[in-house]
């Protein structure tokens, strides 16, 4: 065979090599546009007027890649691509990330007859139960029902984990540090490396879960939860945690000086709640969860008392108070044709509304959430949709919620898949 033609064969080889590998690969591809008002006022933290605000417009391409053993996740986030801001300093200029949400390989082996699943990489790891808070996602903080664009990573994971009757055993090593983005000074000095073991079990209707976890920061955890269905109607749900320290922001005797990061001894976590749901398509979740490691009612009292900017620190906390209690409520689109007065208005077939209140019993503070999302395009291998997303802070004038500098927020978001 003359070398032109060896050449030739052999990148057609190539090629066709390449061809199917690619058509083995699988790709979801996800994307938002977001366009955001933020109305901003004076607290005892920021002198301000009220009529101080923000405008700006984001956007988020991520894609979904499966490949053999491996997956992957990666995110094209565009941030402040307009920016408008009545202060003059807040001005923003548009920038780019490029984050690697997750990218893990998988498999299964089997050793001495028992088959183990294996797992390395970057991987999301969602143990936790709940809707407002879920204190069993220790290795990574999720942000719970955000209107906007957010971009949620994994961790460092490698696990091993075996499958029984009843559920799952799994022994699992993760580091947070893994993480791309650059989160508070809180969150940054909470970035672990450690070990565990984890026990899930379905019994009837009822789902149990424990973790034991070390690493250096936390030094010691353990951690449960329970889902069980009571009929037709109810769920409750419920979980707890202990770990042994923790880091604060700890308030100084002396007022003038600013307060500090530090690390302090045990931190309890629980949260018990429960859904309802109705034939129609009603859905309520109802929570109450508690976290020992937020600023009491006393401290958040003291924080506005002496109002030095370093105090604001109090709302970097996971949870901003120790005590708070969420109510939520959807409807599902077909619930429209249950009644008389909407059943003949088609476009309601495809409309969801929503609805979230965040209550601190201890200062009557309050935030609430309206997401309107409509579903203009469905064809099953691409869908839009038109989201129309409200926050408002609000509540006593001596509320941690009340003195967010943020007073409220409109934005107006189209996502879709292809």
């Amino acid at each position: 065979m003359k070398p032109w033609l060896e050449r030739l064969v052999y990148c057609s080889a190539w090629v066709a090599s390449l061809s199917a590998q690619a058509s083995e690969m699988t790709f979801e591809w996800d994307w938002m546009l977001s366009a955001e008002t933020v109305q901003q006022r004076e607290t005892v933290f920021s002198p301000m007027t009220d009529n101080e605000h923000q405008e700006s417009f984001n956007g988020l391409l991520d894609v979904q890649i499966g490949y053999q053993n491996w997956n992957a996740v990666v995110a094209l986030k565009g941030n402040d691509l307009y920016s408008q801001s009545s202060i003059q300093s807040e001005d923003k200029s548009a920038e780019a990330e490029l984050i690697v949400s997750e990218l893990f390989w998988q498999s299964s082996i089997d050793i001495a007859d028992i088959p183990l699943d294996l797992q390395l990489g970057k991987v999301r790891v969602d143990w936790g139960v709940g809707y407002g808070y879920r204190p069993l996602d220790i290795f990574t903080p999720y942000r719970r029902n955000p209107v906007g664009i957010q971009v949620e990573e994994g961790a460092g994971v490698a696990s091993v984990s075996y499958f029984d009757d009843q559920g799952e055993w799994s022994l699992i090593y993760t580091d947070s540090s893994w993480t791309q983005q650059k989160g508070s000074e809180l969150e940054e000095q909470s970035e672990q490396q450690g070990i565990g073991i984890r026990r899930y079990a379905l019994v009837g209707d009822t789902e149990y879960q424990w973790v034991a976890y070390y690493d250096d920061v936390r030094q010691g955890l353990l951690g449960a939860s329970v889902v069980t269905v009571l009929d037709t109607a109810w769920e409750f749900h419920g979980s707890a945690v202990y770990q042994s320290k923790y880091l604060s922001y700890q308030q100084p005797s002396i007022t003038r000086y600013p307060v500090t990061l530090e690390k302090e001894e045990n931190a309890y976590q629980a949260l018990v709640g429960l859904t309802w749901a109705n034939e129609i398509g009603s859905s309520v979740v109802v929570e109450y969860w508690y976290d020992s490691r937020a600023w009491s009612k006393n401290e958040w009292n003291n924080a506005l008392t002496v109002a030095t900017p370093s105090y604001q620190q109090g709302f970097n906390h996971v949870n901003m108070v120790q005590h708070n209690m969420m109510f939520h409520w959807s409807l599902d689109p077909n619930a429209w044709t249950a009644w008389q007065w909407s059943k003949d208005i088609s476009w309601l077939s495809q409309f969801t509304p929503t609805f979230d209140v965040l209550y601190s019993p201890e200062d009557n503070g309050v935030i609430a959430t309206q997401w309107l999302n409509y579903l203009l395009h469905d064809s099953g291998d691409s869908s839009v949709e038109m989201e129309l997303a409200a926050r408002f802070l609000t509540g006593k004038s001596d509320s941690a919620y009340a003195n967010l500098s943020d007073k409220h927020m409109l934005l107006l978001n189209i996502k879709g898949r292809f």
